[in-house]
């Protein structure tokens, strides 16, 4: 997620920088399969869905039960862990605050009922029997009925006027660990979600009067009052959409069709161009994007931007240039958390601050968009310099986004992790920084890298022991002059 902030010196030493944004390798079982039924109702603002899950076992362990999360439980009213921090509220609930949840109607395993039930830290997590255990390599396919009921915000999740957001809607199962399944809540602060790859098959019933616009490539059919979408999308983290009354742009660039779907914004060809220029730029440095489509939205949300495989949010209350950053940062995201995925509760600097850094080379490299990658480091050091003077600092960067505030998480895991990338890549040199990130995508494609991961892949590329300069950063009390 994108949390735009400007760096003014003056502004920061009064507090006033406030952001106002916002899969494992496929072996010989396969990757997990869902293939969803999706109804809306514009009446009651509410997705009847219909689920079949695959899930592939690609554990160690013998599984007797499978753990899905429910994130739109979040919402609720009497949730502990509510989805929408307190500082946002009013401008994330307009029409007055809203609630939401996902209520499971039933969950069958070879057509017979599986007595589930509904766990977690906040009635946040489906714990599903399995009767018989799953082996390692071996799968169960599970079919699930529920429904979402979307609350009236500007959020992952939630309808404003005409458009809905469905980021995070349906029942995913958690990642299995050594430990156990990973049933962390949804916290308010970043982006709170795991999850490994799978393949997805959506349908999407919708009023013909609207749009949708998908993760992977879809297809429009008619049928009287209403239409339906048929997407599909192969090796992928998640899959949401955006359902609205839009305008659309396209275009191609390496044999990949770019979507703007857009409301309001008066320069979209431009927004558009943005895209493909950030596409084809971070396929050069990072390695090819792995879809035949992405899709750019345009919609009603309280931060700057939100990723998701193949299709970004980018917030319709964003300047010209703020919202071309969004573009960019989100379209970063398709490689650093979307290819390259990690635990971004507990680590999430690994994907934001890798992003926000990759948002800095587009800008040095591409001269013609008027920032200049001097300009941005040094700001960011500017900032980050004052933010460790004027608060009680804690700069450790590896830890639990639960234990951040808001905005100590915007400027330890955003600003200090752009600032270790380029501390590492001044140490190392342009080729061997460059080709270290090549080469930690190709060894965690499609899988979940690690702290520990991340700083081997670098150390292989560059042959340099850089450890101590990575922890220097993420645990210890390194500062920036």
């Amino acid at each position: 997620m994108k949390r735009i902030f400007t760096f003014i010196l003056s502004v920061v030493l009064i507090f006033g920088i406030i952001p106002i944004v916002g899969c494992v390798k496929e072996d010989a079982v396969g990757r997990s399969f869902y293939d969803i039924k999706v109804v809306y109702d514009e009446k009651t603002h509410t997705l009847d869905c219909s689920m079949s899950v695959s899930y592939a076992n690609n554990s160690d362990a013998i599984l007797d039960e499978l753990c899905f999360h429910l994130y739109p439980n979040a919402y609720r009213e009497d949730a502990q862990f509510k989805a929408v921090e307190e500082s946002v509220k009013d401008e994330a609930y307009l029409s007055g605050e809203s609630y939401g949840k996902i209520e499971i109607e039933s969950v069958k395993r070879s057509g017979k009922d599986i007595e589930w039930s509904v766990e977690g830290m906040d009635d946040d997590i489906l714990v599903v029997p399995l009767l018989k255990e799953v082996e390692p390599t071996e799968r169960v396919l599970l079919d699930m009925d529920f429904t979402v009921h979307i609350p009236n915000v500007r959020h992952r999740l939630g309808w404003f006027n005409d458009t809905v957001n469905c980021g995070n809607w349906y029942p995913i199962a958690c990642v299995k660990t050594q430990s156990g399944f990973d049933t962390s809540p949804y916290y308010c602060n970043g982006d709170p979600f795991w999850s490994d790859c799978s393949d997805y098959k959506v349908s999407i019933t919708i009023p013909s009067s609207f749009s949708v616009a998908t993760s992977g490539k879809s297809e429009r059919r008619e049928n009287g009052v209403n239409a339906t979408y048929e997407s599909r999308l192969q090796n992928a983290r998640d899959f949401a959409f955006v359902i609205g009354k839009f305008d659309t742009l396209s275009a191609k660039v390496n044999n990949i069709e770019v979507f703007y779907y857009y409301q309001k914004d008066t320069d979209a060809q431009n927004t558009l161009n943005c895209a493909l220029d950030a596409l084809a730029f971070f396929s050069d440095k990072f390695g090819k994007y792995p879809y035949s489509t992405y899709s750019v939205v345009e919609t009603h949300f309280i931060y700057g931007g939100m990723e998701y495989p193949g299709l970004v949010y980018v917030s319709d209350t964003l300047n010209k240039s703020m919202g071309k950053e969004a573009v960019i940062h989100e379209t970063a995201h398709q490689w650093w958390y979307g290819i390259v995925g990690n635990d971004q509760v507990n680590h999430a600097w690994m994907d934001e601050g890798l992003a926000e850094y990759s948002t800095t080379l587009f800008y040095e490299f591409n001269p013609s968009y008027g920032i200049t990658y001097r300009q941005r480091m040094a700001d960011a050091t500017s900032a980050y310099i004052v933010y460790c003077d004027v608060t009680s600092y804690d700069g450790v960067m590896d830890r639990n986004i639960g234990e951040f505030s808001s905005f100590d998480y915007t400027y330890v895991t955003y600003l200090k992790g752009a600032l270790m990338f380029d501390t590492i890549r001044k140490s190392v040199g342009d080729k061997a920084f460059f080709n270290a990130l090549k080469k930690y995508r190709e060894e965690f494609e499609f899988n979940s890298a690690t702290p520990q991961g991340m700083i081997n892949a670098f150390e292989k590329a560059t042959s340099r022991q850089l450890k101590s300069l990575f922890d220097s950063f993420l645990y210890g009390e390194a500062r920036i002059y």
